[in-house]
């Protein structure tokens, strides 16, 4: 549909990931050490190191965007790659209708204190975090927003996580529609579904600030009967909760729940949500951008940089705050005590 931005797709490409190997190591800014204490117990919890990609590899790795799905999918597995993540542990899954790409960053093996946290199950198993993104080309335009923006954010989130020790494990599923996220499901052993902490899919991301959803038919979905006070609601919610304590780290405004509209057309959380995983989908369309996502606007120039930034800086620490000892399956039950605030 745009064969031109194919053509010098990879000279960019390569250009935006050496600077994004080189700022961690180079820049102080670009890395920070963030220590989370708990205030429910008196372990201490690990400690996080951040290595955030720099605005300038941002920039260049979201725009010009690639067109064929094939070439979507090939700039996402060399981008983990880069970003090291190792091929024991990036995999290609192939079903009948297309091609999926998973990403594994394992859980750590802690010290003995940490051992019998909640975070683990009966087995001593960790527990399992997805965030998934649709990579394949929709609608008529470049699908930069819808969902090139989502399937670009999950490398990045996951050089994010690398450098510090997890609770949980995280797997980073680049996924090709609704189709590759029923056979990502259906790939995975019982034990692994019964590991699933929670789902997070992002949509259409950069047109503004990030908002979220969670459908509440589902069995542990969000339950908004008040949507002028969600932060009460978040509370019984772990996936909503982290993502309104990530938003108080950086004193920054917490994400709006939004219902999205007409423009939502692939839903890769769907599978889960029927077997009752919780899962959350973040995005950033609003009433007045309803119309963009999938249309001939849906180009790279649609995205607002500064607002992606912003979005990848609040998942950093979003990611962060999931990996947390109380996101375990009873932790949903209306029962379970808030966590409290933290500063």
């Amino acid at each position: 549909m745009y064969p031109e931005l194919d053509t010098c797709f990879f000279i960019m490409h390569v250009l935006a990931l050496i600077l994004a190997l080189l700022v961690p190591a180079s820049s102080g800014q670009d890395s920070a050490h963030k220590a989370i204490p708990s205030k429910q117990s008196a372990i201490q919890e690990p400690g996080f190191i951040f290595w955030k990609m720099s605005r300038h590899s941002v920039d260049l790795l979201l725009d010009p965007v690639p067109q064929s799905n094939t070439l979507r999918f090939a700039q996402l597995k060399q981008t983990l790659t880069d970003l090291q993540c190792q091929r024991d542990h990036l995999h290609e899954q192939t079903f009948s209708e297309g091609l999926n790409l998973l990403c594994t960053l394992p859980a750590t093996a802690l010290s003995k204190q940490y051992e019998s946290q909640p975070g683990t199950n009966a087995t001593g198993e960790a527990g399992i975090i997805l965030f998934l993104a649709n990579y394949a080309h929709e609608g008529s335009g470049q699908s930069a927003i819808e969902d090139w923006s989502g399937a670009i954010m999950l490398p990045f989130l996951y050089h994010g996580l690398v450098a510090a020790p997890r609770y949980h494990t995280f797997l980073f599923a680049e996924v090709d529609g609704e189709a590759g996220a029923r056979a990502l499901f259906d790939s995975l052993t019982p034990a692994q579904r019964r590991a699933l902490r929670g789902v997070v899919a992002l949509d259409s991301l950069g047109l503004g600030p990030a908002e979220f959803y969670s459908n509440p038919n589902d069995t542990n979905g969000l339950r908004v009967i008040d949507t002028t006070n969600v932060t009460q609601a978040c509370e019984w919610f772990p996936l909503c909760r982290a993502l309104m304590h990530a938003a108080g780290d950086l004193r920054v405004d917490a994400p709006v729940y939004a219902i999205p509209g007409a423009w939502f057309r692939t839903d890769v959380t769907r599978e889960f949500r029927h077997h009752g995983v919780p899962c959350i989908v973040i995005h950033s369309v609003t009433f007045s951008t309803r119309d963009l996502p999938g249309s001939l606007r849906d180009t790279a120039q649609a995205i607002d940089h500064d607002r992606y930034f912003d979005t990848l800086t609040l998942l950093d620490d979003y990611a962060a705050e999931l990996d947390q000892p109380w996101m375990t399956p009873s932790s949903i039950a209306p029962s379970s005590p808030s966590r409290g605030r933290r500063r």
